[in-house]
This record gives structure tokens, sequence and C-alpha cells, in this order.
């Protein structure tokens, strides 16, 4: 991140926490939160969408066991951005978002890739131990 505010470091922790946890320990967690109730609807449910047991919670708990991946790699990255050349845009008259087109994202893209390519490897390989049954997820 690059740069400094309240609560940054709480911040990386929550990022760093699925590589510390076990799966199978991130994957009960989720069911617990996200789960139906039989006496109620769900504990936490957006809309009352059902999510526990779905593509939906699958789709969530891969998101969130290999966004670390993501994050990590794209970092290192935009700590490499150079300011001045922000600061000469912006001086120039160019948006946010031209900047971010033309002088962000080209330095960002190479990891953030690596970083997209390395959670779908993470969640592929967890999708493919957790759900080797094709009867486990429908």
């Amino acid at each position: 991140m690059r740069y400094e505010f309240p609560g940054r470091k709480l911040l990386d922790a929550l990022i760093d926490m699925p590589f510390a946890l076990p799966t199978a320990v991130s994957g009960i967690a989720l069911t617990t939160v996200l789960r139906t109730t039989a006496g109620s609807d769900a504990t936490w449910s957006p809309g009352a969408v059902k999510v526990a047991y779905t593509w939906l919670g699958v789709t969530l708990a891969l998101t969130l066991i290999s966004m670390p991946f993501a994050v990590r790699a794209v970092q290192p990255a935009l700590l490499e951005v150079q300011r001045d050349l922000e600061e000469a845009a912006e001086t120039l008259g160019a948006g946010r978002i031209y900047v971010f087109r033309r002088i962000i994202l080209p330095t960002v893209l190479p990891a953030l890739l690596t970083g997209f390519h390395a959670g779908v490897a993470r969640a592929l390989g967890e999708y493919g131990s957790s759900f080797s049954s094709p009867a486990t997820c429908r």
C-alpha cells in the first residue's frame, strides 16, 4: 500500500490471514456465518440470497482464499510507480482516470496478472482438493 493511514497494520494482518489459517478453518467459519438456520432466515445473507453450499458460496470462499496472492503481488508494483510522473501529469491537466490508465496501470498490470494467475491456481487447487466428488457441490 502506498499511503499510511490508521488501521493499515490491521488491514495487512487481515489480508495475510488466509495464509495463516488452514483452509478448513476458513471454510467452517464461512459456513457458520453464511448458513441458514432452521428457525430463521440466513444468519448473514445479502438480500436473502442463499449462499452456503451453493456455487456463490464456493466462489466467495475461493476468492477470500486467493485474494492475498493478488494483493501481495500488486503491493510492491504500486510502490514502484513513479510519483513524479503522476504529479507531472496532474500538473499538465490530466485527470485521475487518465493518470491511472496511462501511468499507474501499465506499471502495475504485469504484477496484477501474476497475482491473478497465482490466485486462480490456488483456488483451483483448493477446489480440487475440497470438492473431488461431483456430488459435494451442486
